[in-house]
């Protein structure tokens, strides 16, 4: 990230899970890295080869920018493909059974789509780039054309069918793809990925987006290298493990972290930007195998079709939506003629998107209830039904209506149907929570554009969460999280792409940045942090990941 103000100098290079702030320069040649970045002192070979290499050609042929625009093409009409099958079948029974029928296919083609989505995305992508070589490559060339374009693809694939992921199905998804995933291996929302060069390990978890393995891109050059995470090793929510790496077995990369250059050692443990070793790490040992890495064959069938309808549920419901307001438009264009039409259009659209919004929120109630601090197993049923509405409401109330409302005054009451607690003349920028009654967010509240109220967390394959603080006037950064168990007290401030540990009190009046977050400039209030199971002016970052 670069905030306003700051400069990258002629070749020089700001890494991978840094922050530029404002007034910051990066010197001519130099390599930066770091929320806050500082000149970095490790030594990334692949990406120095890549900036001392003047060979790249500088600009796109013709060849290649006509290919570009027929790919550009391709990606406008591959969602039209997708629908076709499902207009196809709502049209044929709408016409062959009446309005009921055809509202009843649109709520049932919620497999169809996604079918139809996965089989064409992945048959157009491997037409597109079958395989990718290893090395490194001139970005504007055939390979980087096809690189984009397949990239573009995976791109699409997230957005059609959210909530595939962090199910069963995604490891059966990703194989298809040529990722080699190991046995009882749980990965969410990846992105940014190689499948061919990727390698997940037996009972590795990669949490919510997560970057592993992706291409590095500098000077006109673009290089391709194998990354593996090791058996049980684990990846926190927003990481960055860029391709090339290997993650030893049992080894653990915290939240929005990166991991070192030279590899990660089995069991070792690493957090931030830069990262630094964590001796130790909660470990929660309560469960049985049974319940983390070891389910029985009839818990696993049970997620099997409890993950199918979550997967199919939302294009389900976005479905019957836009039925609904297609039917309400044709109604009205009999009764009421054009004018009326085109002025009655924009409010049933809302109106249905509105309905979704309201019936996730009834599905979360019906479901969960009221969230409280827990902790459960990764193979609990509580767990399953927790799931289930997150991945519902990102697929379905998220891109139906949510998405349009961040950053207006609108979503934080909406974010009460679910149970969030959102104070008054709030400015929330983002969707990412979960757990909707663990956060608490006070008056006058801004929360930037990708951030994430974090209320659990999956270390170990045990689901943790508590609740999350923001009291009157606090400010979190674009990009930041805030782990569960914390608070950022009143007129306290978080910079952009920075990290609250869990436990965590960010003290009145005081600003705080970096992965993980640290105190800047003066203290307004007499208080220090403090992390939990820590003693007052300890390190908030010793002890716990």
């Amino acid at each position: 990230m670069l905030e306003h103000g700051s400069e990258v100098s002629e070749a020089a290079i700001l890494r991978e899970q840094s922050l530029l702030e404002s007034g910051q320069t990066i010197p001519t040649g130099q390599t930066w890295a770091g929320s806050p970045a500082r000149p970095s002192p490790e030594v990334d070979e692949v990406l120095e080869l890549m900036a001392s290499c003047a060979a790249a050609p500088r600009t796109w042929s013709r060849r290649l920018l006509a290919g570009f625009t027929g790919g550009i093409l391709l990606l406008e009409i591959l969602p039209f493909l997708i629908m076709a099958p499902v207009v196809a079948l709502v049209w044929v029974m709408l016409l062959s059974f009446g309005t009921v029928a055809g509202l009843i296919a649109a709520a049932a083609s919620g497999p169809l789509f996604v079918a139809t989505s996965c089989a064409l995305i992945l048959g157009v992508r491997r037409l597109v780039l079958p395989a990718t070589t290893p090395g490194v490559h001139h970005l504007r060339s055939q390979l980087g054309l096809e690189k984009w374009l397949g990239d573009k693809l995976l791109e699409l694939s997230l957005l059609l069918n959210n909530s595939m992921y962090a199910t069963l199905y995604t490891s059966i998804w990703l194989r298809a793809l040529g990722t080699k995933v190991g046995k009882g291996a749980e990965v969410s929302t990846i992105a940014h990925i190689d499948p061919d060069l990727l390698t997940l390990r037996d009972g590795c978890f990669v949490a919510d987006m997560a970057s592993v393995g992706s291409a590095t891109y500098a000077n006109g050059h673009v290089a391709f290298q194998t990354t593996e995470v090791g058996s049980r090793a684990f990846v926190g929510n927003a990481a960055f493990v860029p391709s090339g790496s290997r993650l030893g077995d049992g080894s653990l990369i915290g939240v929005r972290s990166v991991p070192p250059t030279g590899g990660v050692a089995a069991g070792t443990s690493w957090l931030g930007s830069p990262p630094f070793y964590l001796p130790k790490r909660e470990l929660y040992e309560n469960y049985s195998e049974a319940q983390t890495f070891a389910p029985t064959r009839a818990r696993v069938r049970a997620r099997y079709v409890i993950e199918f309808l979550r997967i199919v549920l939302p294009s389900s419901l976005l479905a019957a939506s836009m039925f609904g307001t297609l039917y309400g438009i044709s109604r009205i264009s009999v009764i009421r003629g054009m004018p009326a039409t085109i002025l009655a259009a924009p409010a049933l659209a809302l109106t249905s998107s509105v309905a979704v919004v309201v019936l996730v929120a009834a599905l979360k109630w019906l479901l969960v209830g009221r969230y409280r601090p827990r902790v459960e197993p990764l193979w609990s049923g509580f767990v399953r039904r927790t799931e289930f509405v997150t991945g519902v409401y990102e697929a379905a109330a998220v891109p139906a209506l949510l998405m349009f409302l961040t950053g207006t005054p609108l979503l934080g009451p909406v974010l009460r149907l679910y149970g969030a607690r959102m104070g008054r003349r709030t400015l929330i920028d983002t969707t990412y929570l979960t757990e909707f009654d663990l956060v608490h967010v006070g008056d006058d509240v801004s929360v930037g554009a990708g951030a994430s109220l974090q209320t659990h967390l999956f270390e170990d394959r045990v689901m943790k969460m508590g609740y999350v603080s923001l009291r009157d006037r606090a400010s979190v950064g674009a990009k930041s999280v805030v782990l569960y168990d914390s608070a950022v007290e009143q007129d306290a401030t978080l910079a952009a792409q920075s990290l609250v540990m869990k436990g965590e009190v960010l003290p009145a009046g005081t600003t705080w940045r970096g992965i993980p977050a640290q105190k800047v400039g003066r203290v307004a209030t007499a208080a220090q942090p403090t992390a939990a199971g820590s003693a007052p002016g300890q390190s908030p970052t010793d002890g716990e990941a």
